[in-house]
């Protein structure tokens, strides 16, 4: 083989390393930085531990701490919806859910406290969801404000796309990501 020959092969597996390296450099990134809002997919038993339009009785639905599927009411105005802007000032009531898409439109009302996690003894349990601690965080009731606390979860608690590190109070039209739940304050 010619000099110019060997020299090419050498520059070409120098380069296929380089890119290996990189490949290697961003997957260890990607796991270290978290899930990103709205990408990991829903596990099918995470879907059934949702609240759901068909598993809300007519009783539960009329308690302030019911949880039920149905989507938020439109506005009588004719100009849009009648809630403030998303970050505006207002009292939370209850939590709307925006991903997974099966369950899109499904309400979990905030009387107290709500719990998400993996273990059966939480509120939401989402046993199926990897992204999604033991206990992972928990959404309260304290006075007239509605508070996000993580509990020490792996992946964090996400509000507006920030991951939070002590208790947070919700505003309307916040986001909030659980694993691969997102919910929005309304």
């Amino acid at each position: 083989m010619t000099d110019s020959l060997l020299n090419i092969l050498k520059y070409s597996l120098l380069g296929l390393l380089y890119l290996f390296f990189a490949r290697v450099l961003w997957a260890v990134w990607s796991e270290v930085s978290g899930p990103r809002p709205g990408t990991a997919p829903m596990p099918a038993s995470a879907r059934a531990a949702m609240p759901s339009a068909s598993h809300a009785s007519p009783a539960s639905t009329a308690s302030p701490d019911a949880t039920t599927g149905a989507p938020a009411p439109a506005s009588q105005s004719g100009r849009g919806s009648s809630r403030p802007a998303k970050g505006k000032r207002g009292k939370v009531g209850r939590l709307v859910v925006l991903e997974p898409k099966v369950r899109k439109g499904a309400v979990i009302g905030l009387a107290n406290e709500v719990t998400f996690g993996r273990a059966p003894g939480c509120t939401i349990s989402v046993p199926d969801d990897t992204f999604i601690s033991q206990v992972h965080s928990r959404i309260f009731r304290d006075a007239d404000d509605v508070i996000v606390e993580d509990l020490t979860s792996t992946n964090g608690t996400y509000v507006n796309g920030n991951r939070i590190t002590m208790s947070q109070i919700l505003r309307r039209g916040d986001r909030i990501q659980i694993g691969s739940i997102v919910l929005e304050a309304d």
